[in-house]
């Protein structure tokens, strides 16, 4: 018995104080003890039969029985990976009828809104129909009540109205061709009265006109004849700017010069500041300590 807990400590490949420390190899060491109290019931059970019988069947029967616990959990792992394939199966199934549904679903609504919207013409239509089918029978019962009702035939006109009527009608008719006359008469009188004044305006634009061109062919005429003298006065102007300006530089740089040769000569007593050598400097302020 030792040797078989040896065997199976050896199997689990961690020490039992190991096991009973990790809790994650808790169910391998139940698994273990399990096949281990197998062992045991099995082994004693067949010597116990050997002792008895003295029958050699009977070790080959526990063999058996130890092979079959030995295949068990490949049976069982077997199992369990036709279960995870029949699983796998039947959510794909599952999943392809959930999405055969919904498209029935989405057709099913598109099916019904599209009925409602049937029935709404429908009604519309026959309401339609309706309201025409009453204002055809209104209008046809007071077309035959019209054509019951007798009425008296109208009194023919007199003659002494028609005449009135008609001198009226004359007299209106000739106002209006007096009005027409006396508005004709008027926009004729102010259409001669409108174009005599445009020729007079026409006239004097035209004699303007001819003054200014005249005055421009005399002052082209002057231009022209000027052109030269305008032209070298133009350059004279320019020439003497820049001569002036030529002179102001000059000017400027023989003063600078002069101002710095004086101070040259100031400085070093040359020339007429030759007097300035004798003079006695003026004494210093001495600093105080």
């Amino acid at each position: 018995m030792r040797i078989l807990e040896g065997t199976s400590e050896l199997r689990s490949g961690k020490n039992p104080e190991t096991c009973k420390a990790n809790n994650g190899t808790k169910a391998q060491r139940q698994k273990l003890d399990r096949d281990r109290e197998t062992v045991k019931d099995v082994i004693s059970r067949a010597l116990v039969e050997i002792v008895e019988r003295g029958e050699f069947s009977t070790l080959q029967r526990a063999v058996r029985i130890l092979h079959g616990n030995a295949t068990y959990p490949i049976n069982l792992r077997l199992d369990l990976e036709n279960l995870l394939e029949s699983r796998a199966e039947v959510i794909d199934k599952l999943n392809r009828k959930q999405a055969e549904w919904l498209i029935a679903l989405h057709t099913a609504d598109h099916k019904i809104a599209t009925l409602r919207d049937n029935i709404k013409d429908d009604i519309r239509n026959s309401n339609a129909r309706l309201n025409y089918i009453d204002k055809w029978l209104f209008a046809r019962h007071e077309s035959l009540q019209m054509k019951l009702e007798l009425k008296p035939p109208a009194s023919l006109p007199r003659l002494d109205h028609e005449v009135r009527v008609h001198e009226e009608l004359v007299k209106a008719y000739e106002l209006q061709i007096q009005e027409r006359e006396k508005m004709v008469a008027h926009w004729k009188q102010r259409y001669s009265v409108d174009i005599a004044g445009i020729e007079t305006r026409l006239t004097q634009k035209c004699e303007q006109l001819r003054v200014a061109v005249t005055k421009h062919e005399e002052l082209q005429s002057l231009y022209n004849l000027h052109e030269g003298e305008m032209r070298a006065w133009l350059t004279f102007k320019r020439e003497r700017a820049a001569r002036i300006a030529r002179e102001q530089r000059l000017n400027a740089a023989a003063k600078s010069l002069q101002a710095w040769w004086r101070g040259v000569m100031v400085r070093r007593a040359l020339g007429e500041f030759r007097y300035l050598k004798n003079l006695k400097k003026a004494p210093t302020k001495s600093k105080k300590k």
